[in-house]
């Protein structure tokens, strides 16, 4: 029979092969690590914060492409707090991501971003396994100058 102590590690990894398949560019590793639909936070220039189920495969290609102009991205996950309740499991994680920029064509050098900030998640257990069912990251801090991630 498997202990929460199992719960909790098999999330872990399933958040540590997410930051793999996003750093790997690899879209179809990314999607397996979600369910069906995912709710994330829609951006809106309003105050009101708007959630919205979005279909994996369109969560997944979007994730990817929104890393996909850096020459390399470096994604780390750390201080998990998970809370397991059954089939459904809900916490925090830490997030590092350190990105490359491209250099360009007019001689400007490459440059690092690193981005810091809390994923809010919420999972699923499924036949295969447990599923991200919705996810949304709060930047606490940017080192470097986000103006330099523009895409190519």
């Amino acid at each position: 029979m498997l202990t929460l102590a199992d719960d909790e590690l098999e999330i872990m990894r399933l958040l540590a092969r997410v930051a793999q398949a996003v750093d790997d560019r690899d879209i179809h590793a990314y999607r397996d690590c979600l369910a069906d639909e995912v709710v994330c936070l829609v951006s809106d220039p309003s105050p009101n914060e708007t959630w919205r189920a979005m279909p994996s495969d369109a969560y997944a290609r979007q994730a990817v492409e929104s890393v996909s102009a850096f020459d390399w991205t470096h994604h780390l996950f750390c201080n998990f707090v998970i809370v397991v309740d059954g089939e459904r499991a809900h916490g925090k994680v830490d997030v590092v991501a350190e990105m490359q920029t491209p250099a360009t064509d007019n001689g400007a050098t490459a440059r690092v971003l690193t981005v810091g900030g809390r994923c809010d998640l919420e999972f699923s257990r499924m036949p295969a396994g447990w599923r991200i069912t919705k996810r949304h990251m709060r930047t606490r801090y940017t080192i470097g100058e986000p103006r330099h991630a523009t895409t190519r």
